[in-house]
């Protein structure tokens, strides 16, 4: 039998005691606005969308392939006394999982490309020698599939935020790269094209150190182009533009009408433009409870002249006609998030779940 992980940090002279675990998941939900118009300095399209939006012809073909998702489960497990400082050991673990459609429609789970991982996120008073000298006892005597990363939080980083936020970051952090990781495997394999586009679930929001850290060569970073990010929810209160133009995006994405996309829109914190969105509705609003569900919105990664000119108005008409024809088949009154969901992505959201390990599993490698 393996040492439990509070042993090990006990042994290692780390005063801790266990904590009533509590999962630090957030979930985000919609809220409403007012209607109005982009302004000028977030518009990101080629030519300019007049009126802001736009209906997406349906042409019932999607050359999506590849369905990745990303998970993570996090929990506060330990409180500390390191240096007089009483700070959470947080420890989660991390998956990625990718399905490919075959081309008789069914649809299979790569186990190559499946990954799931446990961590651990402990404060930065903690060395970093001493953090590998943890690692190597907690290790010891687990197998390989079930041994612990361990990653270092800035406990000071932020002095308005609980400590436990900032080892959770960590934890998604782990997450983030291990879905970059996948994808440049996926590149590098040649597996993305123009005709076989990964869609991703979730945004592709990610630090521009973290995209170079991948050293893509030139030929593979032309394929983040061919990878899509599929958000299910987003923060209605953002403010968009400056001045008298500022507005928030709930006002400007309720108005949509099915089928109807906003233009795109450069994020106002992107300096290298490596990403951009926009929004489409993909469902009827007679079935919707509020303006703003059904929405989804959809990321890409701005390569080459796009940086500079924009995304194409044919390239968004494109992708938006894709994940339109994504939209028949739904996990209705399986999942909540059910009207900005598409299925494959469900799918592989419910084969990734299945591989983590349950909560008293997990558990049981801690206390």
């Amino acid at each position: 039998m393996s040492k439990r992980l509070i042993k090990v940090l006990q042994e290692s002279g780390i005063d801790c005691l266990p904590n009533e675990r509590f999962s630090l998941d957030v979930d985000m939900f919609p809220q409403n606005g007012e209607e109005a118009s982009f302004p000028n300095a977030v518009l990101f399209e080629e030519p300019r969308l007049d009126g802001g939006k736009r209906l997406v012809e349906d042409r019932g073909a999607s050359f999506f392939r590849y369905f990745l998702d990303g998970a993570q489960r996090s929990y506060r497990v330990i409180e500390a006394n390191i240096n007089g400082h009483y700070l959470p050991f947080c420890a989660g673990q991390v998956g990625v999982a990718v399905l490919e459609r075959k081309d008789n429609g069914r649809f299979s789970a790569s186990a190559s490309l499946t990954t799931v991982r446990n961590v651990l996120a402990i404060p930065d008073l903690v060395s970093a020698d001493s953090a590998n000298d943890i690692a190597k006892q907690i290790n010891a005597e687990l197998t390989q599939k079930h041994q612990f990363t361990i990653v270092r939080y800035n406990y000071s980083a932020k002095e308005d935020k609980d400590p436990g936020d900032l080892g959770r970051a960590m934890i998604i952090d782990e997450m983030q790269r291990q879905e970059l990781r996948t994808i440049r495997e996926m590149i590098q394999q040649n597996m993305i094209s123009d005709r076989a586009i990964l869609a991703k679930d979730g945004g592709l929001q990610y630090r521009h150190d973290k995209i170079s850290d991948l050293n893509l060569s030139k030929d593979d970073i032309v394929q983040l182009r061919n990878v899509i990010g599929l958000a299910k929810t987003f923060k209605p209160s953002l403010i968009l533009g400056k001045g008298r133009r500022r507005q928030s995006l709930g006002n400007l994405t309720k108005g949509l009408q099915w089928k109807e996309r906003t233009t795109v829109i450069r994020p106002p914190e992107d300096k290298d433009t490596s990403h951009c969105c926009w929004y489409l509705r993909l469902r009827p609003t007679d079935w919707m409870y509020s303006p703003l569900q059904g929405i989804v919105k959809i990321e890409v990664f701005a390569t080459g002249e796009e940086k500079d000119d924009g995304i194409s108005r044919a390239r968004a008409d494109t992708v938006s006609s894709y994940v339109l024809a994504e939209r028949n088949v739904t996990p209705y009154k399986v999942d909540a998030r059910w009207a900005t969901h598409i299925y494959p992505i469900f799918l592989a959201e419910t084969y990734l779940r299945s591989a983590f390990l349950s909560h008293t599993r997990f558990k049981s490698f801690i206390f």
